[in-house]
């Protein structure tokens, strides 16, 4: 059976509309920024922050939200730039580096330096925003010194209220939140 020109036409044109009638918008791709803080007076400090556990339903490469008290929420097109862990790892140091005195350094790899005086180790019980938008980061972690005295274990819960609805400032309200930790940690630092 042979498709009159016209037909054969329409449907050319058809087949090659099909794939930008269905493509899918490009993921936006968000990353954990550095949060200024004021610089602690005293003796330098070396510091590592150790591998940062996170919970397994965080562990993905799409930024999660409760939608519920059980349920989860994801969108496919908004990503992190990198692992969560890593991320908060290195916005970590970065923030602690930040609040430390003059001349310390925190690295997230014992192997750029492998005299850290201190160790610290993170574990996130959470790190995502509840149903309100409200995000919410519980966090253990532990302080491990080289020179004398045992581990020093403390859990903070630190929430914070995006300025906007947007995920742009839901990561915002985040790095503050991690900000704020760094605070308290650095106090237990120095």
């Amino acid at each position: 059976m042979t498709l009159p020109f016209l037909s054969r036409r329409s449907l050319l044109l058809a087949a090659a509309a099909a794939p930008a009638a269905c493509s899918s918008p490009p993921p936006r791709v968000y990353t954990l920024a550095t949060v200024p803080g004021r610089a602690a007076t005293g003796r330098p400090v070396t510091a590592s922050v150790a591998a940062v556990d996170i919970p397994k339903y965080l562990d993905r490469p799409q930024i999660v939200r409760r939608s519920g008290t059980v349920e989860l929420g994801l969108d496919e097109f908004e990503r992190w730039g990198e692992p969560l862990a890593n991320m908060v790892q290195r916005a970590l140091a970065d923030d602690l580096a930040e609040r430390l005195p003059a001349g310390s350094v925190v690295t997230t790899s014992r192997t750029l330096s492998g005299d850290e005086s201190v160790t610290l180790e993170l574990a996130l019980g959470r790190f995502d925003p509840d149903p309100g938008g409200i995000v919410v980061l519980d966090a253990q972690w532990r302080v491990l010194r080289t020179a004398g005295g045992g581990p020093t274990t403390e859990t903070d819960r630190i929430t914070r209220r995006p300025t906007g609805d947007s995920t742009a400032a839901e990561v915002r309200a985040m790095s503050e939140a991690l900000g704020e930790l760094a605070d308290h940690i650095a106090r237990r630092l120095i």
